[in-house]
């Protein structure tokens, strides 16, 4: 408490102001909770993605517009067919240990992704490869299995082919995520040897060079001086610190201490918003989806009454202020912005009797439950508030908080947990990333598996597995939204809501752009040395 006490003290001293950066060319950032992965092919939430994507590089990326990009593929061309997609390698790109890139390490990176062992949750992204499914399969039987997937063809050390099932629209985009990064075989071979792993000693080809990481305290990157892209990185090193109270973390960073916020504590928000003086902010829609999640093929959620019953019961309105109004409350899966957004969606209104009515209905007046949910996002007040409406309607909550990788990794796995919230923020602008990916009975896996509600339904099944290879845009977006309706009616989720992002940076920092893909590209981030 004396503590806090000394930071508002020196708060106030300084009237407000931040001073200028310690150092120039280092970009200071604080963030709440530890990067659960750095490796590419475990990292799949977003304070880890943002790491990710500066240690390593894949053959594509988005640009400035948030258009698919040449990075180490210097060009690519698609088959009249659409099936087959051919990639041509830059030859001036490597590895952060000094090996080039080549076009093995991008058959390795996504054969790793494929193997059961891994447990990725890129897994199902790359089934869409000729032969993927199968091999996965066979690998899961015999983890020393040696062939390779059939549908990836490398030829020589510049070019690497892939060859789909089906054409898909998104495949790009597929290979624009941190799963499909080049990743160095003998590096994880030799981490193995000794004990150890990716995740804590990452070589990528990306901008920046891992320094240390030292878990729930802090880590250290570097700038890489062979990096290929001209003018990149734009700063020299980047220092995380993990941890900490969020109150005292908008302290600092209003006295200076830290470059970028992010997480914006409620109390502040008003404030900032409404008098920011010299500190700058940018504003977007996140594009995700909160929700609470119902493993349909666990009692009592196997019963669509019960699921539409939690829909009703649970008031969304009483959200708005744990966020101070950053969030929207949801009616459906999509969120504004995305192609096929319907904003006459048929959802639910909060209606406790009508929850009631239902519970009555499936014999199910009296239940006992666990809420498993984590302190990300604030998602740990949600979850009182979700437990007092539900205790309304005769449902009583056992909350049980854990870290976020811990709950993404057991919601992950069939038949682990019944309820719990998440949340999902885009890969890409299409409504497959939301529908698909999410809904598809078809693509659900024993663990690692992206539907977490594990729920299928023959007739979306069909409309998504359609919409897929849909090359007419009408056509594949009305399908989409057939989808979602049906979603929506079968209410495998209670769909909470869409936040708001805002990001306040020092006067000191340029280059911080919102981008329609990434929460964050460090890369382009310069630190001035005065204000």
């Amino acid at each position: 408490m004396r503590r806090i006490f000394l930071f508002l003290f020196a708060l106030f001293a300084l009237g407000g102001c931040a001073r200028a950066p310690r150092e120039a060319g280092t970009l200071r950032l604080t963030t709440s909770t530890d990067p659960s992965k750095l490796d590419p092919a475990l990292s799949y939430d977003t304070t880890s993605i943002n790491f990710v994507r500066v240690l390593y590089r894949g053959l594509v990326d988005y640009d400035d517009k948030a258009l698919i990009a040449g990075v180490v593929a210097k060009n690519w061309t698609v088959s009249p067919d659409g099936k087959t997609y051919t990639f041509r390698l830059r030859n001036d790109v490597k590895f952060h240990s000094g090996r080039r890139v080549v076009a093995e390490d991008f058959r390795y990176a996504i054969e790793r992704v494929l193997d059961p062992k891994t447990a990725s949750d890129g897994l199902t992204f790359y089934k869409i490869i000729q032969g993927a499914s199968q091999w996965s399969e066979a690998k899961a039987k015999n983890p020393k299995l040696q062939s390779h997937v059939p549908g990836i063809a490398v030829r020589g050390e510049d070019e690497i082919a892939f060859r789909l099932v089906q054409p898909d629209v998104t495949f790009l985009n597929v290979l624009a995520l941190p799963f499909a990064y080049a990743v160095p075989r003998e590096w994880v071979e030799q981490l193995a040897a000794r004990g150890e792993t990716l995740s804590d000693h990452p070589n990528g080809c990306g901008p920046f060079k891992f320094v240390e990481w030292q878990h729930n305290a802090s880590l250290k990157l570097e700038r890489n001086p062979a990096y290929f892209q001209k003018g990149l990185p734009r700063c020299e090193r980047i220092e995380l610190q993990i941890g900490g109270d969020e109150t005292l973390g908008q302290m600092r960073f209003e006295l200076g201490d830290f470059d970028v916020q992010t997480d914006i504590p409620a109390t502040d928000f008003a404030r900032l918003k409404k008098d920011p003086g010299k500190l700058q902010v940018q504003h977007a829609p996140m594009m995700d989806i909160r929700y609470l999640c119902m493993n349909n093929e666990v009692a009592p959620f196997n019963d669509v009454r019960v699921r539409r019953a939690f829909n009703y019961a649970i008031d969304k309105a009483r959200l708005l202020p744990l966020r101070s109004g950053r969030i929207q409350a949801a009616r459906g899966v999509l969120p504004q912005g995305m192609p096929g957004y319907n904003p006459n969606l048929r959802g639910y209104e909060y209606d406790p009797e009508k929850a009631k009515q239902l519970l009555k209905q499936a014999g199910k007046s009296d239940l006992k439950l666990t809420l498993w949910t984590s302190k990300n996002d604030d998602y740990d007040k949600m979850a009182v508030s979700i437990q007092d409406d539900l205790k309304k309607v005769g449902v009583q909550l056992d909350i049980k908080i854990v870290t976020y990788p811990e709950l993404k990794t057991l919601a992950g796995k069939r038949g682990k947990i019944g309820l719990c919230i998440l949340g999902w923020l885009q890969d890409y602008a299409d409504p497959a990333n939301f529908l698909d990916v999410l809904f598809n009975g078809n693509k659900i896996t024993d663990t690692a598996s992206l539907n977490r509600a594990f729920y299928s339904n023959p007739k979306v099944n069909k409309l998504l597995d359609k919409a897929g290879v849909e090359t007419d845009v009408a056509n594949r977006l009305k399908m989409y939204g057939q989808a979602e309706q049906q979603i929506v009616d079968d209410a495998p989720w209670v769909f909470l809501y869409h936040s708001e992002r805002y990001i306040v940076t020092q006067p000191w920092v340029s280059g911080y752009k919102r981008h329609a893909m990434w929460s964050a590209r460090y890369e382009y981030v310069a630190v001035n040395g005065k204000q």
